[in-house]
């Protein structure tokens, strides 16, 4: 994460190193021409103060904290002249330069989002997957089309799991869940409506959540047990549409399927649908079964099922 933003994000500050944050976040790039003394001196704070403040940032002193200001602000002015994440392209742009925009939408959001997002939080989140026995995932409007493919892929590892569009099914999903569950609650704002009703369910029912949204949208719904954040550059209503959100939701969501799927990767590569070989027409014999028995198998079989079942029927791999 870029640290700027650990700075700015960085939870139980005292006093002393809120102002010590105040001091480095105006200084910038010219806190490379200042020693650790002048530092202090200049934040009207000790030196240990100083070297406290960079522990709690994650860096191993005062030097560290200098090089990755330095990045920062060498990132931020290669970033000068990006596209306008909310308005990419003009009236009367060529194809060629609507792709080149759009390519830069992607790379912009997901560096961005990158840098936000903390690595041993997504394995904090893999980790209660992972442990689960159901994982339901609580959004609305454009997010639902990342989260149901999100869903789509855990069930095709043979996860259980939930992703409704009407808010009273997510109402009664959320009722049902326990501490044996998991939430996935995605909103880029942390405004959506449906939030109000179902977080103080999960809450009441003890139910682990993870918080898929933009900084500030996670500071909005404080006391959950893991935030993903992701770029937060587009705006809620001026814009063409949800580009910037969209990518960002699904590079978190891409990522968290993936550090799911590494926990037990020979598991998961295994895991799949198994139906009976079809018979052709022509050569096939007179079935045995009942009249109303569906011709191929749609049911999604649990993780104890599935040996047996790999071991009857060939597999199918949905993609």
């Amino acid at each position: 994460m870029d640290i700027k933003r650990r700075i700015e994000d960085c939870a139980g500050l005292t006093p002393t190193e809120q102002q010590l944050a105040s001091t480095v976040l105006a200084l910038g790039d010219r806190l490379r021409g200042f020693t650790i003394k002048e530092l202090a001196h200049t934040a009207n704070v000790s030196i240990p103060s100083v070297h406290r403040f960079c522990k709690k940032l994650g860096l191993e002193g005062f030097k560290e904290l200098k090089v990755e200001l330095a990045r920062s602000e060498a990132r931020r002015a290669d970033q000068k002249g990006e596209v306008d994440i909310n308005f990419p392209f003009a009236a009367n742009d060529t194809a060629d330069a609507v792709l080149a925009q759009m390519a830069s939408v992607y790379q912009t959001t997901l560096a961005d989002t990158r840098d936000l997002l903390d690595p041993a939080a997504l394995e904090r989140a893999a980790e209660l997957l992972d442990r689960a026995r159901g994982i339901d995932i609580y959004t609305q409007s454009h997010n639902l089309y990342p989260a149901q493919m999100f869903c789509d892929r855990l069930l095709s590892i043979g996860r259980s799991a939930s992703c409704f569009e009407s808010g009273e099914r997510q109402a009664r999903i959320a009722l049902a869940s326990d501490c044996h569950h998991v939430a996935i609650a995605i909103s880029y704002s942390g405004l959506g409506p449906n939030l109000a009703t179902i977080l103080p369910i999960l809450h009441e029912r003890n139910v682990p959540t993870i918080f898929v949204g933009t900084p500030n949208g996670c500071r909005l719904n404080p006391g959950l047990d893991v935030y993903l954040h992701v770029s937060d550059r587009e705006s809620l209503q001026n814009r063409i549409t949800q580009f910037a959100s969209h990518i960002a939701v699904q590079y978190v969501l891409d990522s968290l399927y993936g550090c799911l799927f590494a926990r037990d990767y020979a598991n998961s590569r295994s895991w799949s649908v198994p139906c009976p070989p079809r018979a052709s027409r022509r050569s096939a014999a007179p079935s045995s079964a009942p009249p109303n028995t569906p011709a191929s198998c749609s049911t999604v079989c649990g993780r104890q099922g599935m040996a047996k079942s790999q071991a009857e029927s060939p597999v199918i791999r949905w993609d």
